[in-house]
């Protein structure tokens, strides 16, 4: 590796990747187009939301496919942390799937489409371990370029429903925080980054087509022609030179391709801390919640104990 990369790796290893068991009022999105009232957006949001679920599960088994391997402690506690992030992100898109199945925007049965799809996929002769981590860096690296876009330039969601933006904002800081343990974890067990570029083309495409045909199944599901200002809306939210997705994204994904490239040179721990302190919200944190009601049970128990202590000294007698 290069000391380039090898200075990156060692800013990775510095970040927490810590699950946040969260829970969002999904029942506050009330509008079928939560997005602005505009259908293309919804049913983007709607389309991606929908392979989170299976497509997680599935980077989750391909990691654990290459966990035994590693007898590197810090690897292996981020491997553990990116395993439970993955995890809390498929609940809260399958709550969020229910609600847009509840609002018209059929998720849930694309997200069963695609749990059948990933079954025949990894049933096939070709798609050996190497090849399906190497398609979870692919995506890893995919979602962690685009975590950083919307976390950089949060007004490029528009008027986007408040908790669907909050579920976005929480994904991305994770995303970018496990971003590179798919990636130490293939270099350390494969090293073929060349291998590793290769895939990313076809992910690439494979994930768009996917996305788009998804988008089109959700509007014929929910009866909705969109309107020219709708694709408008939506052709500048991907394709504006200053908000825009695709080239908000577009160096970052080229970095892919050069020799010794690690995620860690893109060095944007700095959005987490920025999440941190001005959109986390810890009423909407149930692991905080949970940790706090157990330490007050205890500081309970604690003040209760000192009491009885002191009722008996004074009953015997003695100084409390």
């Amino acid at each position: 590796m290069t000391n380039s990369t090898t200075s990156s790796h060692a800013l990775g290893g510095k970040v927490e990747i810590k699950p946040r068991h969260m829970s969002f009022p999904f029942s506050d999105v009330q509008e079928k187009f939560f997005w602005g009232g505009n259908s293309v957006m919804s049913v983007f949001a709607g389309a991606l939301s929908s392979t989170f679920p299976p497509g997680e599960a599935e980077f989750i088994e391909s990691v654990r496919n290459y966990r035994d391997q590693v007898t590197d402690e810090t690897l292996l506690k981020q491997i553990k942390g990116f395993i439970g992030q993955e995890g809390h992100h498929s609940h809260q898109h399958k709550q969020a799937n229910l609600v847009l199945q509840e609002r018209g925007i059929d998720a849930v049965r694309l997200e069963k489409h695609l749990e059948k799809d990933i079954k025949k996929y990894i049933g096939r002769k070709h798609v050996n371990n190497k090849f399906r981590l190497a398609m979870t860096v692919g995506m890893e690296h995919l979602t962690a370029i685009m975590a950083e876009h919307i976390l950089t330039k949060p007004e490029s969601l528009g008027e986007l429903n408040p908790t669907v933006k909050e579920l976005l904002m929480w994904h991305a800081v994770e995303e970018i925080e496990h971003k590179a343990v798919a990636f130490d974890l293939f270099m350390l067990c494969e090293n073929d980054q060349k291998y590793l570029r290769r895939v990313l083309r076809l992910t690439a495409v494979l994930f768009t087509v996917r996305i788009a045909c998804y988008m089109v199944a959700l509007l014929i599901w929910a009866r909705k022609r969109p309107s020219w200002k709708e694709l408008k809306e939506f052709g500048s939210f991907m394709f504006n030179k200053k908000t825009g997705l695709l080239p908000g994204i577009r160096s970052n994904y080229k970095d892919y391709f050069k020799p010794g490239f690690h995620p860690w040179d893109h060095a944007n721990q700095d959005l987490v801390d920025m999440w941190k302190k001005e959109m986390y919200r810890p009423e909407h944190d149930l692991g905080l919640q949970r940790a706090k009601a157990k330490a007050e049970k205890k500081a309970e128990k604690k003040a209760a104990a000192e009491a009885a202590a002191s009722d008996a000294n004074l009953d015997s007698g003695l100084p409390a």
